[in-house]
């Protein structure tokens, strides 16, 4: 009869190898599976590395030329917005695909300081494009030309120097010297012709309490305030200042004046 000590060393044993077995069996599972996960992120970067560089080409063709100053009049925040999001999507690190730097080739840790890189390409023409769309709310054109400024605008009658201000800042902020130089030509007509609407505002409440004429309401405040409403552009501001200039006129003797919209503005 075998002994009963031996017969339980021998379970033991048998116990030991197949825990053994199954150890070393999921140890090599977990290899084959990590050499999968490997060779499929390094397939996958292969792969999105022609996609960086698609990325980069429409980067590019949004300026005008290649000194990536002025962009071009179809570059709109919705295109950038597209072009970021499929650049977000690539996975092109290590980190993408929760393995470590050294489980990848090294040329893969350039194609991280690409998809950066362009992330800082792409940052900069979305900023440009959303300063212009924000410069294009303060008049009331429907377009404007983003390549060369042009003192054709009309302003908002709602329009504020310290919304011109905000965008004067943003525009210091982002390379470019003719973009810059553009886009402050044009805050500063912005900025005249808000200057002119507040000074008019200040003037008629200066020399109008509840619509009755007071002591500041003389002819030499009031050709100055006439003069100055020949400038303005807005038809709503014109009228508005216009019917103010009136009731000063008629209360004082001074009659009315009228100015179309077809003036020479300087």
């Amino acid at each position: 009869m075998k002994n009963p000590w031996v017969k339980g060393v021998s379970v033991l044993i048998v116990a030991g190898v197949a825990v053994g077995v199954n150890v070393l069996g999921y140890t090599k599972t977990k290899q084959a599976q990590q050499a999968q996960r490997i060779e499929q992120a390094v397939t996958t970067i292969s792969n999105q590395q022609k996609q960086l560089e698609t990325i980069q080409t429409a980067i590019d063709a949004a300026y005008e030329d290649e000194t990536q100053d002025l962009l071009k009049p179809n570059v709109t925040v919705e295109s950038m917005t597209k072009i970021e999001n499929n650049l977000n999507r690539l996975k092109v690190t290590a980190a993408d695909f929760s393995l470590s730097a050294k489980d990848l080739p090294a040329e893969v840790e350039s194609l991280g300081q690409q998809k950066a890189q362009l992330q800082t390409q792409l940052q900069i023409v979305s900023d440009k494009v959303k300063l212009q769309q924000q410069l294009l709310k303060l008049f009331t054109n429907e377009s404007i030309n983003f390549q060369e400024a042009i003192n054709d605008v009309i302003i908002q009658p709602e329009a504020t120097l310290k919304e011109i201000e905000t965008i004067r800042e943003a525009v210091t902020l982002l390379p470019g010297e003719q973009w810059q130089a553009m886009m402050k030509e044009y805050l500063d007509y912005a900025q005249a012709q808000v200057s002119r609407a507040n000074d008019l505002r200040t003037s008629f409440e200066e020399m109008l309490d509840d619509g009755k004429v007071t002591d500041a309401a003389t002819y030499e405040h009031y050709l100055t305030a006439a003069d100055s409403i020949t400038q303005v552009r807005n038809p709503e501001l014109k009228e508005t200042f216009q019917t103010q200039l009136n009731q000063i006129g008629e209360q004082l003797g001074f009659g009315s004046m009228y100015y179309s919209q077809d003036e020479t503005y300087e």
